[in-house]
């Protein structure tokens, strides 16, 4: 038996993987997985970027008031 080793990208999405691209097996072919998760680049971006709009929020009108203890006594009418 020929073994044949090919990088596939794919995402996991409804407990399956799911080959970004043609792959060149056919249906139903037993295939061996090595997975490795790769770092989500856009969402690294994405989430520094709201921190540092938090950030900016912060400075210029300082924390958001505790509004628990009306949300409360609100309920409690």
């Amino acid at each position: 038996m020929t073994q044949v080793i090919t990088q596939i990208d794919a995402v996991f999405r409804r407990g399956v993987f799911e080959p970004l691209e043609p792959v060149k097996f056919q249906e139903e072919q037993r295939v061996r997985l090595n997975v490795e998760a790769e770092e989500n680049e856009s969402l690294k971006s994405w989430l520094e970027e709201v921190r540092a709009m938090h950030a900016a929020f912060l400075s210029e009108r300082g924390p958001l008031p505790d509004s628990t203890p009306d949300i409360a006594a609100d309920r409690m009418r």
